[in-house]
This record gives C-alpha cells, sequence and structure tokens, in this order.
C-alpha cells in the first residue's frame, strides 16, 4: 500500500484531456490529408460546438471531492520497541509472516512450532518465542470485536462464525471456546504461551485510508479509534519487514505462514 497521495488524475479530468487531444489529432490529420499544389481546395473543418458551462452550483463528477490527505509515516510513532528485549532472553525464536488472512492459517503454524518445541524438546516460554508479523488482508487478526461488527470484517474476510452459522460480527479468533477449531491457536491462546504479535503501519494506514474515504473522518480519528480497539498486547511497527528484520536481528529464525 502506498502511503503518498496519487498524483493520477481524476475521471474527469482524462476525459477533458482526452478530449482536446482527440480535437487536435483530427485537425492535424486533416491538414496532413489536405492537397497541396493540385489545386484543389482544401475545406476547413466545422468547429465542434462549444460544450455548455455547467450550471451555477453544479459539480463536476470528482473535481469537487477533497483529497484524503494524511500526515506522512515519520508523524505515526512513537514506536514500542521492548518486545525486542523480551527476544533477547529466549533461546529459541522464529517469526511467522502472516501476510494473508487464510481463515487463520499462519495462526496454525505458530500452534505447530509452539506444540513441537513442548511436546520434542520439553521446552516453553520463556525459552521458545513466536512472533507472529501481521500484515496484508490479515489485519482483521488483530482487532477486536467491536471493530469486526462497526466496519464489517467478518464481511471483508468472509468469516463464517462458527456459533451463529451467519458472516461474523466478532473477532473469531479471540478468546476461542473449547470444542472450536481454532480453540489451540487463538491469538490469547498463543500469547499465553508467549507469542508477540506485530501489526504492520503500512497496512494500519491503509485500512485507515479506507474507512476515511467511505465515512468521511479525519485521519487522527480513525486512527485514534482502531489503535483502541486493537487486541491486547499488539504492537504496531513502522512495518512489517522493518520489524522481522530486527527480530532475526535478535536471532529470531523466519517462516512464510501467509498460506
Amino acid at each position: 500500500m502506498r502511503d503518498s497521495q496519487s498524483d493520477i488524475l481524476s475521471p474527469a479530468s482524462r476525459r477533458d484531456f482526452l478530449t482536446h487531444v482527440g480535437l487536435g489529432s483530427l485537425a492535424l490529420a486533416a491538414s496532413a490529408c489536405a492537397p497541396g499544389s493540385t489545386g484543389a481546395v482544401a475545406t476547413t473543418p466545422t468547429p465542434a460546438p462549444a460544450a455548455t458551462p455547467p450550471a451555477q452550483g453544479t459539480a463536476r463528477p470528482g473535481r469537487n471531492a477533497p483529497p484524503i490527505a494524511i500526515p506522512p509515516t515519520s508523524a505515526d510513532g512513537p514506536w514500542d520497541h521492548s518486545w525486542i528485549d523480551r527476544l533477547k532472553g529466549a533461546r529459541y525464536k522464529l517469526v511467522f509472516d502472516i501476510g494473508a488472512y487464510q481463515n487463520g492459517g499462519g495462526l496454525y503454524y505458530a500452534r505447530n512450532y509452539l506444540n513441537g518445541m513442548r511436546d520434542g524438546w520439553q521446552m516453553e516460554t520463556p525459552d521458545v518465542i513466536a512472533i507472529l508479523g501481521i500484515s496484508g488482508d490479515a489485519y482483521p487478526i488483530i482487532f477486536n470485536d467491536a471493530m469486526w461488527e462497526k466496519h464489517a470484517m467478518g464481511a471483508s474476510s468472509k468469516t463464517t462464525d462458527s456459533r451463529t452459522g451467519v458472516t461474523a460480527v466478532r473477532n473469531i479468533w479471540w478468546q476461542p471456546r473449547a470444542g472450536e477449531s481454532m480453540a489451540e491457536f487463538g491469538v490469547d491462546v498463543l500469547q499465553r504461551r508467549g507469542a508477540q504479535v506485530l501489526f504492520c503501519n503500512n497496512v494500519f494506514r491503509g485500512v485507515i485510508r479506507s474507512i476515511m474515504a467511505r465515512t468521511q473522518r479525519p485521519y487522527a480519528e480513525v486512527r485514534a479509534e482502531l489503535a483502541a480497539n486493537m487486541l491486547p498486547g499488539v504492537v504496531v511497527v513502522p512495518a512489517i519487514v522493518a520489524g522481522m528484520a530486527m527480530a532475526q536481528a535478535n536471532g529470531a529464525a523466519y517462516v512464510y505462514a501467509g498460506a
């Protein structure tokens, strides 16, 4: 997702531009095809009638829509780097790159890692840490029930709630019940086993922009609302690739868990 504003012309601007270009091309073609010294008289093309200006107070489509103004990424801090300190005391740390929703599949990878370390080597937290790097369309995983309902995250992620059999209006990955398919790899379940959840700020900004475009609310207001409704323990990092680089610099290995 891009953080900067697009300079692409609006649809109406493109139409005006192409109209002028098209008329100019027709005039050039007419002069190029006109007879030279053969004595024939070249006819002058009849000019196209001038377009009727819009009535006073009538808005042209795409012309009066205000641009979506957002601050630069450098203004989104300060950042919480305390999660890095947790890595230093762990013997085994693995960062999971969860860049696709895939019905929470990336969380299942982390569960397998923690189970394998426990069952095969009798090691668990704090010696073993899983770092869940959330980005891309996996972003609904880190928001609470209120945001799922308000912003229809169940519909956008095509998530069915097993408790109701219809589109989810709650985060099904938070506090699952015994017997549910995600009972062993809900976010809170993994956190209790030492998992650290990171969320990409670039994706965060994309989610904010989408809501701004739909609701015409200002950036600071939308960001504050979403930040206040993230699941407990989620840390926003400037970019998930930078967060994963810092994790690897502190001894973490890497696993792609997007699908």
